[in-house]
């Protein structure tokens, strides 16, 4: 067969040739771009979302700040909750059904309006919600944030079932046990306020329940003490301050 010869300038427009279908075809399939520089700058606070670690653990969840321009007296906000009659009710029944499954419920006493009640209202961490309640200071300043401590409550301190813990700190020592924390539920009060009298009772605790600043629950024991206090909310909700401490066996 006779080769086919061709000139330098013949190779290289026969090169170019065979290389255009292909460059065509690539301009088809991608057509116009925009040049990178064009693109919208990211707004940093979206940015910062979409690569912060999901909030899976419980020591992390302080990280979330959807509300931190709302919340008033915790360190660290949780997106904002609303609550209404239905999940009013649905927490007073569960509250009844927890209760019912360890015993009869006892009604609350006659609540005594004592001046030396205090309101936690202005209180804006656990220390100072420890000395409060007369916590011995070197035991309260023990105190460490983390929400893991909401989950180390001793029975006497449970929350009520559908609560929202916004806040908790604890510390466990030679010197005391102590549990700090601060929850959001859609229950009326005098709900909460029964719920928590009846576990403080079932621990064996002398129990006074009181109507002003707020409603409070104050209980006592030879190595124990347990208070809580419930005040109004925003958006249907109540805010629940619960501590409780003990000497360390």
């Amino acid at each position: 067969m006779r080769a086919l010869c061709l000139s330098p300038v013949k190779r290289r427009l026969a090169s170019t040739l065979m290389l255009l279908p292909g460059v065509l075809a690539l301009s088809a399939c991608t057509g116009e771009a925009e040049p990178a520089e064009s693109a919208a700058t990211p707004d940093p606070v979206i940015a910062r979302a979409l690569n912060d670690p999901l909030m899976v653990d419980p020591d992390l969840a302080y990280r979330n700040q959807a509300a931190a321009a709302l919340s008033t007296g915790v360190d660290h906000a949780l997106p904002v909750l609303s609550g209404n009659a239905a999940m009013a009710r649905r927490a007073r029944d569960e509250m009844r059904l927890a209760l019912l499954e360890d015993g009869a419920i006892l009604d609350l006493p006659d609540m005594t309006e004592s001046e030396e009640g205090v309101s936690l209202a202005g209180i804006h961490n656990a220390e100072q919600m420890a000395l409060t309640h007369d916590v011995p200071e070197d035991c309260a300043k023990q105190l460490r944030a983390g929400f893991i401590w909401a989950a180390r409550l001793d029975d006497a301190a449970s929350l009520m079932p559908f609560g929202h813990v916004r806040a908790a700190a604890g510390a466990e020592n030679e010197k005391c046990s102590i549990r700090a924390v601060s929850y959001l539920t859609a229950a009326e009060g005098k709900d909460v306020l029964l719920y928590h009298y009846n576990l403080a009772r079932r621990a064996e605790l002398n129990t006074d329940v009181f109507a002003k600043p707020e409603l409070a629950l104050a209980g006592s024991s030879e190595d124990a003490r347990l208070a809580v206090n419930i005040r109004e909310g925003n958006d249907a909700m109540r805010v629940v301050d619960l501590i409780f401490w003990k000497t360390s066996q």
